[in-house]
């Protein structure tokens, strides 16, 4: 029976769902299990830290964080492709010890261009005081532009792909900056966009990249025993999250895509899944929006350090805030309800907090980290 994985952060995201990925993979690889960690929402903004027990640590974006434990990965048609990224990660992790990855992805992946980016970055500069705490990784732009998906780039040659970045893409980011009331654009930015290097470079970043990976559907999950559905941001910016306006992310963080791509690919089989919902013993926001139960950092905890979220001139400097444990709670419970599995298929829900050496919480879990590697995890009993 193959056994299945999903890691949903429970709140805004920057919860320990790359180390509990890392976790699930690790104990793969210990029992002789083969893994694939599939990345099932978002693209490149996403930013899931794995320390190994040796030290060596990585921010993954386009990689599945059960990398440095053998894990394969692939990316389904809900992850956004960012070439120029997907190729800074792969140097990265050639250079920190990870040779011959293997990295599936989904033809219909929709793929970002320097245009998407720019449009992204812009856009919030522009906003000001009242920019949406975007990363700037150009995903919310990839999607409402609605461009040739990985597959029909892939088929492109180099002179169809200059001339849709140069005149398509570029074009659109006009539109939308315009519509916006982005007129005039500032000179530094306009020389950027006006330099022939920088769709000369992504089209050489998107042909290694396509060197680097294999296109491939959903059929490649049955060729693996342990799936690890790592899922990005956490259920407070799902889209569905009406009550945030702008300040969410465009897709789905909780366990709709995981439960499609179940669905899709894996129909008659039979197979336990097991819902793991990653949170601190604290709330993290990184970014601009609502924030009901934020504090100061000192209220919870004021020497401790976090390497990943620095301040960045998008999203500011990282909030904090404290468990409403009735709320977190009641929203684990009616993610986790609002999906069912095919006939066949077991679900269960467990609980992992992390950074437990940081803040104590009352909330019960399954799992508990007081350490930043896979080897500080404890499981408890039952």
């Amino acid at each position: 029976m193959r056994d299945i994985k999903i890691v949903i952060g429970a709140n805004y995201g920057d919860e320990g769902k790359g180390l509990m990925t890392d976790f699930f993979a690790a104990d793969a690889a210990g029992k002789g299990m083969r893994s694939l960690v599939i990345c099932s929402n978002g693209g490149s903004q996403r930013g899931h830290t794995v320390i190994t027990p040796e030290g060596i640590r990585h921010v993954f974006h386009h990689f599945g964080s059960g990398s440095f434990a053998g894990a394969d990965s692939w990316l389904p048609r809900y992850y956004v492709v960012n070439p120029m990224i997907f190729m800074e990660e792969y140097t990265a992790l050639s250079q920190k010890g990870i040779k011959d990855m293997i990295v599936y992805m989904d033809p219909e992946c929709p793929v970002t261009t320097p245009f998407d980016m720019i449009t992204n970055q812009l856009l919030e500069e522009h906003r000001g005081s009242k920019r949406h705490g975007s990363c700037g990784a150009g995903i919310w732009e990839t999607l409402i532009r609605q461009g040739p998906g990985l597959e029909k780039m892939r088929d492109m040659s180099d002179n169809e792909l200059r001339y849709l970045l140069r005149t398509d893409c570029r074009e659109q980011m006009f539109l939308r900056l315009r519509r916006a009331g982005l007129t005039e654009i500032p000179t530094g930015w306009r020389e950027i966009i006006e330099d022939e290097a920088l769709t000369d470079n992504y089209i050489r970043d998107f042909r290694l990249m396509l060197s680097h990976c294999i296109i491939k559907s959903g059929d490649i999950l049955k060729d693996y025993d342990r799936l690890i559905f790592e899922n990005g941001q956490g259920l407070l910016l799902d889209r569905s999250r009406r009550e945030f306006g702008c300040h969410t992310t465009p897709s789905s963080t909780g366990l709709r895509n995981p439960a499609e791509i179940i669905r899709e690919h894996l129909k008659g089989e039979t197979a336990e899944a097991e819902c793991c919902y990653v949170s601190r013993t604290y709330l993290t926001r990184h970014g601009a929006g609502p924030f009901r139960e934020e504090c100061a950092k000192e209220e919870i905890n004021g020497s401790m350090r976090d390497l990943t979220n620095v301040p960045n001139p998008h999203q500011g400097t990282i909030r904090y805030g404290k468990h409403d444990k009735k709320a977190f709670l009641k929203r684990i419970r009616e993610d986790y309800d609002s999906m069912r599995l095919p006939e066949g298929f077991r679900k269960r829900m467990s609980i992992a907090l992390t950074h437990v050496n940081e803040y104590t919480t009352d909330i019960a879990a399954d799992y508990i980290s007081v350490g930043e590697n896979r080897n500080s995890i404890v499981k408890k009993a039952g």
